[in-house]
């Protein structure tokens, strides 16, 4: 039996699902701990899951939210786009959850009067329905705490947990990123005092209420920026370039469920291709797999396959180059002619013959806004994505 390009288990894209999820295990036991220490009435911070894009952040959450439902929790995803738009998001997606399971009649007016200052939404046993306005000039912090320590109630009754998956988060309008971060804190906070039946100890528990918030590495700073302290107290999820174990597990694992392996040879050479990198693990290993037709994924399958994705990483580059200014432009090709071991901001301010204070906010804006750029607790700045300097070398420097 063969392999068939139509069955590659490799899913080159941004927020797919794979077959297999390679890595990631100590972060996602991380989020699952999370999750049953909610379930026993015990406080957990939120978690900040961040990464550059392709890291898998929505892969990590996409794998928790069916995880958590198949355990009987209540899972609401939401992705944020840009402005705060979040906010009537999350209350249709609560609302909706609450129909689901058959609990319309079971929120209290407090939070059904949220949903209507909030979003204009009303819900019923006949479904829910977006047909008024959201009311103006309401306190958005504290609408959206009562909407969410009505829901939690709900799911402390049920014993259940109710999870807060929020996709994209660095597009959230720093009001609405404040108020969400408020609200969380304010119910996250409630406790709740119980005389055990038995011996008549007093026994507090919080509300079962956990937040997963994903967004690019700059999401902290806009946490700060948003006077969220408690948001910048979350715990922090990095997501990092996949390590040699990772990928010698992660690559023969997705082989073998289409059916086939790699060999000694193929292994090492689709994974210095990949660099690390989760994004190009699929967009390599796709293109290896379709490059022959046996069992045993060989070295000559890797070299056409490595040549084949070279113009889709290069695409890639290019995309993320696309809507870079011409100073970030300049700076990053600086950058790329200098040595790993020396790459400072220093040298690089000196190559364009400037000063790193005057070259601050460019250096952060291409960390922060647009991942190419990682900063190194040595003080060395080093390209976010794997092959970025090299393509770079290969341009023509723009002057």
């Amino acid at each position: 039996m063969g392999r068939d390009p139509d069955d590659s288990p490799f899913t080159p894209g941004f927020g797919n699902l794979p077959r297999v999820i390679a890595g990631r295990k100590d972060e996602f036991h991380d989020l699952e701990r999370m999750a049953e220490r909610l379930a026993r009435g015990i406080y957990q911070q939120p978690r900040l899951v961040t990464g550059d894009r392709g890291m898998g952040k929505t892969v990590v959450l996409r794998a928790l939210e069916r995880e958590q439902i198949e355990l009987g929790r209540w899972v609401v995803r939401s992705s944020a786009t840009r402005g705060d738009a979040i906010v009537g998001r999350l209350c249709r997606d609560l609302a909706a959850l609450l129909y689901e399971h058959d609990l319309a009649g079971a929120l209290k007016q407090t939070g059904r009067e949220a949903l209507r200052r909030l979003a204009g939404v009303t819900i019923s046993t006949r479904g829910v329905r977006a047909e008024v306005a959201p009311v103006t000039g309401v306190d958005r912090a504290d609408e959206l705490e009562r909407l969410l320590s009505s829901v939690a109630e709900l799911a402390d009754e049920r014993e259940t947990v109710l999870l807060l998956l929020i996709d994209e988060a660095q597009n959230i309008e720093l009001g609405a990123l404040g108020d969400l971060f408020h609200a969380l804190q304010e119910v996250q906070g409630i406790v709740i005092d119980e005389r055990d039946a038995d011996t008549g100890a007093l026994q507090r528990r919080s509300l079962p209420l956990g937040a997963v918030v994903a967004g690019l590495p700059g999401l902290v700073r806009r946490l700060k920026d948003a006077g969220s302290t408690f948001g910048e107290r979350s715990r922090p999820v990095p997501l990092r370039a996949f390590t040699d174990a990772d990928m010698r597990e992660g690559l023969p694992a997705l082989a073998a469920e289409g059916g086939a392996v790699f060999d000694a040879d193929s292994l090492e050479a689709t994974m210095a291709a990949c660099g690390g990198y989760p994004y190009f693990l699929h967009v390599v290993g796709d293109q290896v797999w379709a490059a022959g037709d046996g069992e045993v994924i060989t070295a000559t399958d890797a070299r056409r396959g490595i040549d084949r994705s070279r113009p889709l990483i290069e695409e890639f580059y290019a995309a993320r180059l696309r809507d870079l200014g011409e100073l970030q432009r300049r700076y990053l090709h600086a950058a790329a002619r200098i040595d790993a071991r020396e790459r400072t901001p220093g040298t690089i301010a000196a190559a364009l013959e400037r000063t790193s204070a005057k070259l601050a906010s460019t250096q952060q804006k291409l960390i922060h806004d647009h991942g190419l750029l990682r900063s190194r607790s040595d003080g060395r700045l080093e390209f976010a994505l794997p092959g970025l300097d090299d393509h770079l070398r290969e341009l023509a420097d723009p002057g």
